[in-house]
This record gives structure tokens, C-alpha cells and sequence, in this order.
């Protein structure tokens, strides 16, 4: 929750790295269509072949563009290679979008052989990129659930022990039977 300051109530808030992931799976997507077009491309269905990578293509710009957003809402980290990770993901899934626009545009006034290879290249790019984002977003995931679970040092010895005592005891409960069917 948040606090919207133009109306003074408070507004639900889409987590970021779940925004994230959602444009992850959207560039997963686009690049699986991209690969189908250049299959489609070498089995000679040129026409189909250059929608697909257009229909890719548009998927691969929407789950990056879904990526940047949420990334404007994650609070980044301490551990500069989790940022790192992202950025480097985010720069090379750019430069496979150019690469892959610049196939497209090649493929589309009939330079074939350039056509492929500028789009298998802009294919590279885009597996490497999301390679990187996905390793960044799960290194800030790790991060987030360390911080959960290093709040705990502000507090006194006791209360630290009786709350590993009470997670002891719920996860002895979901793990054996109850005494009542020994």
C-alpha cells in the first residue's frame, strides 16, 4: 500500500518485480515467435516467416517496455551486481531489438542471407539480455528475502528465540501427525 498524496487514499500497488516478471514472460514469448519466423524463413514461407518476427518483435518491446516501468519502481539494492545484472540485460535486449528491426528491414526488400544474419544475431542479444535480467531480478529477490530476514538483529536474544521457537513449532505441525491418529 501506498499513499496517493493528489487524493489522500491509500492505493493498491502491483509489486515491481512482479511487473517485471510479467514482462519477462512477454519477451519469453516474442523471442520463441522470432525463432518460429526464422524456421518458418528457412522452410522458404518467407511471408509467414516475417510476421512472426514482426508479431515477436512487437512482444519482445512490450515486455521490455513492462521491464524499464518496473524497474522505475524497485528500490535497488545495496549488491551492485544485482544492478549490474539488470542493466547489462536491459542494454543487450536493446540492442537485439535493433538488431532484429534491422533484419526485419532486410528481410522485407529481400536481402535474405543479411536478413537472417542480422536477426539471428539481434537473437543472441535477446537471449543474453534476458539471461542477465532474469539472473538480476532473482539476485534482488535473494537480497530482499536477507534483508527480511536479518531484521531480526535490532532484537533482544529473547524475542529472537521465542520466534524460532513458535517457527519450529508450525513447521513440526505441517510436518508430523497430529498426536490424536498415533
Amino acid at each position: 500500500m501506498y499513499r496517493n498524496r493528489q487524493c489522500n487514499c491509500q492505493c493498491e500497488q502491483e509489486d515491481a518485480i512482479e511487473a517485471i516478471q510479467k514482462g519477462i514472460c512477454k519477451i519469453k514469448e516474442g523471442i520463441k515467435d522470432i525463432q518460429n519466423g526464422l524456421d518458418a524463413i528457412c522452410c522458404c514461407k518467407i511471408g509467414e516467416g516475417i510476421k512472426c518476427i514482426e508479431k515477436g518483435l512487437c512482444k519482445v518491446e512490450k515486455g521490455l517496455s513492462d521491464v524499464i516501468d518496473g524497474l522505475r519502481d524497485v528500490e535497488f539494492e545495496c549488491d551492485y551486481r544485482s544492478n549490474m545484472g539488470i542493466k547489462e540485460g536491459v542494454c543487450d535486449l536493446k540492442d537485439g531489438v535493433k538488431g532484429v528491426q534491422e533484419g526485419l528491414c532486410q528481410l522485407q526488400n529481400c536481402c535474405l542471407c543479411e536478413g537472417i544474419q542480422s536477426v539471428t544475431e539481434g537473437l543472441q542479444d535477446l537471449e543474453a539480455g534476458l539471461c542477465n535480467l532474469v539472473k538480476g531480478v532473482s539476485d534482488i529477490n535473494s537480497e530482499r528475502e536477507n534483508r527480511r530476514n536479518n531484521k531480526r538483529c535490532g532484537m533482544s536474544p529473547e524475542t529472537t528465540y521465542e520466534i524460532d521457537m513458535i517457527k519450529s513449532a508450525v513447521a513440526s505441525e505441517t510436518t508430523t501427525k497430529p498426536s490424536i491418529y498415533l
